[in-house]
């Protein structure tokens, strides 16, 4: 954490040095700095995944459910990273539409769990 964070800080520093004279390279250096930290992101799902995969051995539970969560988790992290380099670009249209793009594919991939669980209840009242 100490070295994405002095990486997040570094590229602020330069950024803010380089705003007033190339301010498209200030915001190239924010992009770049925010693409490196997603990368050692990435390299940190690794650990996750084979959680995951031992809860899936271990707990009766579908492992499609654990998939949808996954990739649920997984957009969310994607559309924030996504919205926030448009909104640093000054693209807080797009960024919008990004993060709602990402809501409604949450909704999409939920709706399967949702019916699973409404039929669970359906057996437990007897209805």
């Amino acid at each position: 954490m100490i070295k994405i964070g002095m990486i997040g800080i570094a590229a602020v520093f330069l950024a803010l040095l380089l705003k007033k004279e190339k301010g498209e390279l200030a915001l190239l250096v924010g992009i770049a700095a925010s693409v490196l930290i997603f990368g050692y992101t990435l390299s940190r799902i690794s650990f996750i995944l084979d959680f995951l995969r031992k809860l899936m051995d271990t707990l009766p539970v579908d492992p499609a459910l654990l998939k949808a969560l996954l990739k649920m988790l997984g957009i969310t992290y994607v559309a924030d990273f996504s919205a926030s380099v448009c909104r640093e670009a000054g693209y807080g249209s797009v960024a919008g539409q990004i993060e709602l793009f990402a809501k409604l594919s949450i909704v999409a991939l939920s709706i399967p769990e949702l019916w699973v669980l409404l039929r669970l209840i359906e057996q437990m009242t007897g209805g």
